[in-house]
């Protein structure tokens, strides 16, 4: 009976300790330059990247790219990393049409931390049906040249520049850990 208990009590014991564990979210005052920014938003990506089975480089050179390092105010003022659109806080942003770029303004989804901006993007991602080519990449490189033409971004050139930062800041590392 005793050995029961006791199993029972460790049992509990992992469980609670599981739940209770910290989430990483990265700290803003730790970056001062690119470097920092993958340093401090890599163990997030790669997080998200595990849960939702995507490529983690793809995701921090998304994240750079679309924050401008951290430093827009998209992502400074309301922690949206991705450029996700939908309600929350209208903004002026450069849009596309074919060669032609424009300026509107438009409506950004708003967070209450990083951590909930990475993982509502591997949500979209890994549940809207537009990406499915996103998801069936076998490859970092191909993931990043499979957003473009499913809609994330209207810049044609969108998945060479990801895959250039990710080329740039060795970013494929990330997903071997």
């Amino acid at each position: 009976m005793k050995k029961k208990k006791r199993t029972l009590f460790l049992a509990v014991l992992v469980l609670a300790l599981f739940f209770m564990r910290p989430r990483y979210e990265p700290n803003r005052e730790s970056v001062h330059n690119r470097e920092d920014f993958f340093a401090a938003y890599a163990p997030l990506a790669q997080e998200v990247g595990k849960k939702y089975d995507l490529y983690p480089s793809v995701i921090l050179a998304q994240a750079a790219v679309e924050s401008n390092f951290g430093e827009s105010e998209l992502s400074g003022n309301y922690n949206n990393y991705f450029g996700i659109k939908g309600k929350g806080v209208v903004l002026p942003t450069i849009e596309m049409e074919g060669e032609r770029k424009m300026a509107v303004e438009d409506g950004f989804r708003t967070y209450d931390s990083a951590r909930e901006s990475f993982y509502d993007y591997g949500k979209l991602i890994a549940e809207a049906a537009r990406y499915e080519p996103v998801r069936e990449a076998e490859s970092a490189e191909a993931y990043a040249m499979a957003l473009h033409p499913a809609g994330y971004s209207t810049n044609p050139r969108y998945g060479d520049i990801l895959i250039e930062v990710m080329t740039v800041y060795n970013l494929k590392s990330y997903d071997e850990n």
